[in-house]
């Protein structure tokens, strides 16, 4: 292994223990799902509009409206197409939807692979209707891919079509697109050299222009090196192509720039975009959010402001371009471009990309792991009880949890890892709705609807529900409960977002865990009579907190597991007789007491209350042979 490869695992290694998630949470017993699918969906393809769900599936739209029955609406048959995809033996002969925007306040747009022949249509009132193109031909090639294996990506915006999708059945051919029906320059298409063997990620509208996320493969020298650059483009969305000497029906405003991620000081990169996400702002602090991966292993998180962006579209060079630059400055949004002149046309043609680079915020990865793969992310901007603006990032992983990650002032913290499926699967697709609070997640067999407020799992003191730092959530000082901040006046609430300092709680007498003392007791204690090994478990409240055990309040004796129990094995019941084991946590210095053993050894057999977690005889001696 190079020492390159060696240190980024260091790296990975440090960032994975910084940010590894404080609780462990299963959602499953407050999970509903929506709406099952009429047959595995592999390809779905999802759109939230409002309280609806749409989902683009195998020959078929289903219509989800929270609450109701789904409903199925049936695609128009291609038999010929069927036939003949059929007979060449093709694979993949279905008509799957891989395009699905709001075309206007009225229409949905549906793309499908339609057999290896694609089409699109317009959805209004249950009915679809062939969309055709400026040439009077059904619209579809070069806006949706052949087949679901081909990378592609759309956007409608001002009911225009902004996609990128291979013109050619093997997967080439892919160009920038944008069709609009009342367009006088309908078409409006990228260079091929503007692109090098691109594969988009997402689209996104902000202000006056369309932003694009993609990866471009470039051929270095070093076969070391990453083949991969990630890159944002853009276009204005006023664009009609240029003059009838240069770039007529082409893009006269398309620009780009490498998206770096990495960390400089270490030559790490993270070279990859996998997913992307725009977090809009009513205060202008709009950012962009990735998903990175390298080819060391590791995957990173990196945000970006688009004032930055911006700033790099509209003050950098032209890479390869040495001349002044004519005005007005080439990509400018708010021109005529049909009459820019030859210069201007001239260096959009020739030198599209950005000198300078964007850096991530802070010139540094918001959250790397070498264990997990992020696949998806959404990202929410939530008014904590002090008024300030935080953000939580939802982070699907390649094993079906969500990680649910605390940003604050360029610093994160993992709330949560959250199950939420009964059985592993990968997470499709992920969308939020902050105004409900709620997160929509697609599998290959449903829709499920997650609250991302479960303040109830806090629920046991003021210090876990404050040491948590969900900005969803505070305690409520007269209920004496961990509350949603949304259903709350600030009154009576306690929270500390940025620190999670319980010392804001009112002191309470310290008691155990699980229950009060009564008589000498603690309701959480746990009587194990008679002789032989065992474990004693004690299950882990918080990860991020210091677990340990102490025999009569004077040995401290450490876990034989660290994951989600902390055990102690004893070798002997009967070597311990009359002696009480408790288990103890310490985070940054709040300490708790979780459970009690009264050990009475010597006895003919072992006896254990109704609840206990202890396991014990045959069982426990296997246990010790693989724990130890």
């Amino acid at each position: 292994m190079s020492p390159r490869s060696v240190l980024l695992l260091q790296l990975l290694a440090c960032a994975s223990a910084r940010t590894s998630p404080r609780l462990k949470l299963s959602l499953i017993d407050i999970i509903q799902a929506q709406c099952k699918f009429t047959s595995t969906e592999e390809y779905s393809t999802t759109l939230r509009d409002g309280s609806t769900i749409y989902v683009g599936g195998k020959e078929i739209l289903y219509e989800i409206n929270l609450g109701k029955p789904c409903i199925l609406h049936k695609l128009p048959k291609d038999d010929e197409a069927k036939k003949k995809c059929q007979e060449k033996k093709l694979g993949h002969c279905d008509n799957v939807i891989m395009v699905l925007q709001k075309f206007n306040s009225t229409h949905l747009l549906l793309c499908g692979t339609n057999a290896w022949k694609p089409k699109c249509w317009l959805f209004f009132d249950k009915k679809f209707d062939s969309m055709i193109n400026g040439r009077s031909r059904p619209l579809g090639n070069g806006v949706c891919p052949f087949t679901p294996k081909h990378g592609f990506a759309s956007l409608v915006e001002d009911e225009r079509l902004y996609s990128v999708a291979p013109l050619y059945e093997k997967g080439e051919g892919k160009l920038l697109r944008g069709y609009k029906k009342s367009s006088t320059a309908q078409w409006l298409l990228s260079i091929d050299n503007w692109l090098q063997d691109p594969h988009f990620v997402g689209m996104s509208a902000m202000d006056d222009q369309v932003f694009m996320f993609f990866r471009e493969k470039y051929l270095p020298t070093n076969l070391d090196i990453d083949p991969w650059i990630s890159r944002i483009a853009r276009v204005c969305k006023d664009d009609l192509g240029g003059s009838s000497q240069r770039l007529q029906s082409k893009w006269a405003t398309f620009l780009k720039a490498r998206l770096l991620c990495n960390i400089p000081a270490d030559h790490v990169h993270f070279n990859t975009i996998q997913n992307v996400f725009v977090a809009r702002s009513k205060n202008s602090d709009a950012r962009v959010y990735g998903i990175f991966s390298s080819n060391w292993n590791g995957t990173a998180i990196c945000s970006y402001s688009m004032e930055d962006i911006n700033k790099v579209f509209g003050t950098s060079k032209f890479k390869g371009f040495a001349e002044a630059i004519p005005d007005p400055r080439p990509g400018t949004c708010g021109t005529d471009t049909q009459n820019l002149r030859d210069k201007v046309l001239n260096v959009v043609e020739n030198h599209p990309e950005m000198k300078t680079d964007v850096h991530p915020i802070g010139n540094h990865p918001l959250v790397m792991d070498m264990e997990k793969v992020f696949q998806l992310i959404v990202v929410d901007s939530v008014v904590a009880v002090n008024g300030k603006v935080s953000r939580v990032l939802f982070l699907t992983m390649d094993d079906g949890k969500i990680q649910k990650v605390l940003e604050v002032e360029q610093s994160v913290f993992t709330i949560s890892e959250l199950t939420v499926l009964e059985e592993q699967a990968p997470i499709l697709s992920m969308s939020l709705d902050s105004e409900t609070e709620f997160l929509y997640v697609t599998t290959t067999k449903e829709v499920i609807q997650i609250p991302v407020a479960h303040c109830e799992k806090y629920n046991t003191t003021c210090e876990d529900c404050v040491m948590t730092r969900d900005p969803y959530c505070a305690w409520n000082t007269v209920e004496k409960k961990c509350v949603r901040t949304a259903n709350n006046s600030n009154r009576h609430l306690i929270q500390d977002v940025e620190h999670g300092d319980n010392k804001r709680c009112p002191q309470e007498k310290a008691s155990y865990h699980s229950g009060s003392r009564e008589g000498g007791m603690t309701k959480s204690e746990l009587r194990l009579e008679g002789n032989g090994p065992v474990y004693l478990s004690c299950p882990k409240q918080s990860h991020h907190a210091d677990y340990s055990w102490t025999v009569d309040n004077n040995v401290v004796m450490t876990c034989s597991s660290n994951e989600d129990n902390c055990l102690l094995f004893i070798q002997d019941l009967s070597d311990v007789n009359g002696v009480r084991y408790v288990c103890n946590s310490n985070e940054r210095g709040h300490q708790q007491l979780h459970m009690s053993y009264a050990l009475e050894g010597s006895a003919p057999s072992i006896h254990l209350s109704s609840y206990s977690v202890a396991v014990y005889s045959a069982l426990m001696t296997a246990a010790a042979l693989v724990l130890h």
